[in-house]
């Protein structure tokens, strides 16, 4: 059954009049004759009568009149609700992040967001594990990536992030520093599940780079187990800044093969689509992009 057929029919009705209706509509009187014409063949019902001073129903499209009517004024709402949705700054915004990443420097983004959208709501999953976005019924889902694989999904990329490869001060005293990636091979390494899929680190050498073998006592997707392993003085381990930035600053941790350049992860936001993006989702997005943008932040 034809909606617009059953709209035209409405105002038809409500009008009394199908030249008056058809005017409403911006269609032509043929037009609006032919729509009721379809909706009285798929009814098999008549729906109006002729009269010397215009149209009525039928005691058959009287029914129909009163319970469609409401139907439609029930569509217009629910459109209508759609539409302040998408075009207002209302309702809540669902999240997943890596908790690590959270802790140290999503949150203080995210509470600026809430204090400048106060009748905006956050729903946060934080956790290092890979979430299922379109499944879990995320709006926005923050992940840290060297490459993303192939996927329907939409990625804005926020900011690039900088690694360093680290040791304490007492594991390269028992073990020795490296000086050239090709050193790493004899050494004990910290294997970052989320991204050293295949355990190798690659390191920049001219315009190309290189990959090295890696091989260690710890495999993990917690950056935060990889830390606490490096500050112990058991391994070498491969980091974003933001897992290790204060223990450089304070010598906990001591920068390696700073002369030999690696590809940094960067930080991208993940949604399903960029068509009909709520605006509450496209605002939380650029103010990600701008907040990221601050070199003060240190990343």
């Amino acid at each position: 059954m034809d909606l617009v057929a059953i709209r035209t029919f409405c105002r038809t009705v409500e009008e009394g009049n199908l030249t008056a209706a058809a005017k409403v509509l911006n269609i032509t009187k043929s037009v609006a004759s032919r729509r009721i014409q379809m909706l009285e063949n798929d009814l098999g019902v008549k729906l109006l009568v002729r009269t010397t001073r215009g149209v009525t129903a039928t005691e058959a499209g009287a029914k129909f009149y009163e319970r469609t009517v409401s139907i439609l004024a029930d569509l217009e709402e629910a459109k209508q609700a759609v539409s302040t949705d998408m075009q207002q700054l209302v309702g809540t915004i669902r999240l997943a992040a890596p908790r690590s990443f959270a802790d140290s420097s999503l949150h203080d983004a995210l509470v600026a967001f809430m204090d400048e959208h106060p009748d905006l709501k956050l729903d946060m999953n934080l956790t290092d594990k890979m979430v299922d976005i379109s499944g879990g019924g995320y709006d926005v889902a923050l992940r840290i990536s060297n490459s993303l694989p192939d996927t329907a999904l939409v990625a804005k990329k926020l900011t690039a992030l900088r690694s360093h490869v680290v040791a304490s001060p007492s594991y390269l005293a028992k073990y020795g520093t490296p000086k050239v990636p090709e050193d790493l091979t004899q050494h004990r390494c910290a294997i970052y599940a989320n991204v050293d899929t295949t355990a190798q680190w690659r390191f920049a050498a001219g315009k190309k780079y290189r990959s090295v073998k890696i091989d260690g006592p710890l495999t993990s997707n917690s950056g935060t187990s990889q830390r606490a392993a490096a500050l112990r003085g058991l391994v070498i381990t491969l980091l974003p800044r933001f897992f290790v930035k204060d223990a450089l600053i304070s010598g906990a941790l001591v920068e390696v093969l700073a002369d030999w350049p690696h590809p940094a992860p960067t930080l991208y936001a993940l949604y399903q689509d960029r068509r009909h993006l709520p605006l509450k989702v496209r605002t939380l997005m650029q103010f990600l992009s701008n907040w990221y943008q601050n070199e003060e932040l240190d990343l």
